[in-house]
């Protein structure tokens, strides 16, 4: 599968790469591939993340508390932008923000195409905030026997992250029976330890495994 990767806040994707590079390299090795997009709002660095490399530095749209408004339909845009130019991609993987705007992508193309293919098979969200409505003025939220996400799904989270419980909130908005879900214990970051890293690849394997026979 062609990975579309959208990095966190106030990083960009020589960073992500850094990030994934464990967990990308066994997938790598089975013939996935993975193409990484830096957001287009100029930022600066994350703290702590100072000196890993050199910028410039981008988010997707205003970090909270500010509402993202016209800024998350930009973002949109620029992602699609990017489908048209570099596409089309099977998959979309994404962490913290960008786990969020993928996932607000996937579950407004659901909602405004629900007859017409996916705009992406499955996505990785990897400790991800919770996404946003197409306004950008208010949260998804889960609704009773009602999934905006129905593509199959790999949720990887940190029961450390302090946005572990937006985490859990996306995954009970995506359908549970395409969902995978895997807790490294972990804070705000991808670790590297070979538990973990075998944890993560095997959901996202069996996602991409679902996605294949859908």
């Amino acid at each position: 599968m062609r990975f579309l990767c959208l990095h966190g806040a106030s990083t960009n994707s020589e960073i992500f790469q850094i990030q994934t590079g464990g967990l990308r390299q066994p997938l790598e090795e089975k013939g996935h591939s993975f193409t990484f997009l830096n957001g287009n709002v100029p930022s600066s660095c994350e703290e702590g993340l100072e000196g890993v490399v050199d910028g410039p530095f981008y988010s997707h749209y205003a970090r909270d508390p500010a509402l993202p408004g016209i800024q998350l339909a930009e973002a949109f845009e620029h992602v699609q932008r990017a489908i048209k130019r570099e596409g089309p991609f099977d998959a979309v993987m994404g962490f913290s923000q960008g786990a969020a705007l993928a996932a607000a992508l996937i579950a407004h193309d659901a909602k405004e195409n629900p007859s017409g293919p996916p705009l992406f098979r499955a996505g990785v969200f990897i400790c991800s905030a919770s996404p946003w409505e197409s306004s950008g003025l208010e949260r998804i939220e889960s609704k009773p026997d009602t999934w905006a996400i129905i593509v199959p799904t790999a949720h990887i989270v940190g029961n450390l992250d302090s946005l572990y419980p937006e985490s859990m909130k996306l995954y009970s908005i995506c359908e549970p029976s395409k969902a995978a879900l895997w807790d490294t214990g972990s804070k705000h970051m991808i670790p590297f330890d070979q538990k973990n890293n075998q944890a993560m690849v095997r959901v996202i394997e069996e996602t991409i495994a679902k996605a294949a026979k859908a």
